[in-house]
Formats: C-alpha cells, sequence, structure tokens
C-alpha cells in the first residue's frame, strides 16, 4: 500500500504529530493502571477509593505541587459532585489504559472501544493546550494556569497515546506472578528478559519457588 492511500484525506495531511513523555521512570498511564493492586486476585486492592486519593497520585507522581495539591482539595470540596464524576472518568481510563497494554503484553492490540476512552480525553487535554517553541523545542503550555480537577485523567491519556506512539510500546509487559499481580511495567533490559513487576517482590518469589523446585527434583533423582 502506498503512503497516500493509508494517509487521511484533508488539509493537514503534509503534518504529523509526536508525543514523547519525559522525566519518568514509568509512563503515567501505567503509573494509573498500576493503582489497582492484585486485580487478578480474588481481592483487589482498589487505592483510588475517592478524589482525595487521586490528588495524593497527582502530588506523587509530581503533577502537582503544594500549592496545587491546595487548589484540586478546594475544587473538590466546593464541587464534590464534579470530582466525583471526574473519579469515575479517570477509573473508566485507567481500565481502558489497562486492558489496553495489557492485551499488548499478550500480544494483542487495544480494542476500538478503549482507544476511544483514550482518545477522547487526549483530545480533552489537547483542547486546553497551545504549543509554544523553547531553544527549538515544541512545549505545550496550558491555556489556564491553575490546575483542575481532570488533570490526572487528562495527563494521564498523553501518556498513553505518547507509549501507544513510542518505539518501545512493544516492551510493555504485564507481571507473570501466578498469584494474580497484574502489574504493567516497559521492560527495558537489553534481552527483554524481565517477567516480573519487581526482582525483590514477585520475582524474588518466583525465584524462591524455582529453587524449592529445583530441591525437590534433585532429592527425588538422588533416590
Amino acid at each position: 500500500m502506498n503512503r497516500s492511500a493509508r494517509t487521511p484525506r484533508g488539509t493537514w495531511t503534509r503534518w504529523s504529530v509526536e508525543v514523547r513523555e519525559q522525566f519518568a521512570a514509568e509512563p503515567l498511564c501505567l503509573a494509573l493502571a498500576n493503582t489497582r493492586n492484585w486485580r487478578h486476585a480474588d481481592e483487589p486492592v482498589e487505592r483510588l477509593g475517592a478524589y482525595a486519593d487521586v490528588i495524593g497520585f497527582a502530588q506523587r507522581e509530581r503533577l502537582v505541587d503544594e500549592a496545587g495539591v491546595q487548589r484540586l482539595a478546594a475544587q473538590a470540596q466546593r464541587h464534590p459532585r464534579v470530582a466525583e464524576a471526574e473519579l469515575a472518568a479517570l477509573i473508566a481510563l485507567r481500565e481502558a489504559v489497562f486492558r489496553g497494554f495489557s492485551a499488548r503484553a499478550a500480544g494483542g492490540r487495544m480494542v476500538e472501544a478503549d482507544l476511544a476512552i483514550v482518545t477522547g480525553s487526549f483530545n480533552a487535554a489537547v483542547s486546553e493546550l497551545s504549543l509554544e517553541l523553547c531553544d527549538s523545542t515544541l512545549l505545550p503550555r496550558a491555556h489556564e494556569t491553575r490546575d483542575g480537577l481532570p488533570i490526572v485523567r487528562l495527563q494521564a491519556a498523553v501518556s498513553a497515546i505518547a507509549l501507544l506512539t513510542a518505539p518501545h510500546a512493544d516492551k510493555v509487559r504485564e507481571c507473570a506472578d501466578d498469584r494474580g499481580c497484574g502489574w504493567l511495567f516497559v521492560d527495558l533490559t537489553r534481552n527483554g528478559s524481565r517477567r516480573y513487576c519487581f526482582s525483590n517482590e514477585c520475582g524474588n518469589r518466583a525465584r524462591q519457588a524455582a529453587f524449592r523446585a529445583r530441591h525437590r527434583a534433585d532429592a527425588r533423582a538422588t533416590r
């Protein structure tokens, strides 16, 4: 198929846009997906039970400073129904992100319904931004200087688009722990051998289990 056949028609078809996430050891979208722990276990652990938890997540991920925390808390207090609706929208985005990247980790792709959730919030984020040229780099700037209640959802959606279009999109993995961990991560090891969320947690348990299995096998062989 030639390029003209696969390029949508329109005034802006000569342009393409790249979105890259900076200053993050873990993509924000995966950090959000991982706020539901042990999601495949009998009793998953929910880390976003209220909008106050969203504010805590935003602070940990350095999306807001202390003043921003206070502003979000005040907004949530003044508009509790809006905060509740935003929490529900964020959870919907989180689950779409998880399903999509879990599918990619298994060799599949994000389904259209989940992609629509992600792109919907991404487009909402874009509508609130302008681009400024700074030292030969285009940087996004918000039209409003104050952080709004959707800040986590909008930035997480941008993160998801950045990861979906990144060269390492196919390196997203889901923890292989058989207890139902479900943690998503980007495997940046040289040989692509990482299988567990953290070496000192699920990875350590797997090594201990493998050691015990080898020990039992050796014991049976010597009988």
